[in-house]
């Protein structure tokens, strides 16, 4: 789990996130990524517009729960990443049809998309033990995410 764990920071995580829709939920998200600043106010809209392209082409709700909504654009030089929870879930158009509770947004820049494939099959393996959803799931600061993610 450490990999998911790696990417990510208190300021970058939404312990209850509001919202059900699937372009709700990407809003906040995509919100959280401005407010903590791995992303630009201004180039918000464009990134909004890669990522509803991408969930249009197929949803990036992968099952158990999980969905790693991500693009590639040419506004970042490196991996940003904001996670959300949600306890009751929401429907995200996921391929299991079940609603989704843990949220991975990832935004990688174009220029090395195919080194960042690696990262989102590992942070889907990561996610795969259902234990180890559960208590993220539960997490109610940081510390417990840490917990969670090295027990």
């Amino acid at each position: 789990m450490n990999q998911l764990l790696a990417l990510l920071k208190p300021e970058t995580v939404i312990f209850e996130i509001e919202g059900s829709s699937k372009e709700e939920v990407i809003n906040q998200l995509l919100q959280k990524a401005v407010d903590s600043t791995l992303i630009a106010r201004d180039d918000r809209d464009l990134v909004y517009e890669s990522l509803m392209a991408r969930e249009k082409s197929m949803s990036t709700g992968i099952g158990s729960g999980v969905a790693i909504p991500h693009c590639s654009v040419n506004l970042v030089d490196e991996l940003k990443c904001v996670m959300g929870l949600s306890r009751k879930g929401i429907d995200f158009d996921a391929i299991d049809h079940l609603p989704v509770h843990i949220f991975i947004l990832l935004i990688v820049p174009k220029s090395k998309f195919q080194e960042h494939i690696k990262t989102l099959a590992q942070i889907a393996k990561t996610l795969n033990v259902k234990e180890d959803r559960e208590k993220l799931i539960l997490s109610k600061n940081f510390e417990e995410i840490r917990k969670a993610f090295s027990a």
